[in-house]
């Protein structure tokens, strides 16, 4: 991060730039730094394989959840039924 204050002065004092100028470069540079991302931000972005290896493993819970239902569903026919027809005799 930039101090602005001392940025347009140097820019005042070295560059031959009028006061109005200065502030207005100064806090362009300032808008300009503030939008840009830090090394730790960039780092922290998915790379496409890590959208592969994501999509994969998506892909692979979804499977799972349709193993699950149809154990569920399963379940359900061996118990429940014989259990409704068990009531129902009485």
């Amino acid at each position: 991060m930039i101090d602005t204050i001392s940025y347009a002065e140097h820019l005042q004092r070295e560059g031959d730039f009028t006061a109005k100028q200065a502030k207005v470069l100064a806090l362009q540079r300032h808008e300009i730094e503030e939008s840009m991302m830090t090394k730790a931000e960039l780092a922290n972005l998915a790379t496409k394989q890590d959208l592969i290896e994501l999509r994969q493993d998506v892909i692979e819970l979804r499977s799972d959840l349709k193993l699950l239902k149809w154990g569920m569903a399963l379940t359900i026919a061996v118990v429940l039924i014989p259990a409704l027809k068990q009531l129902l005799m009485l």
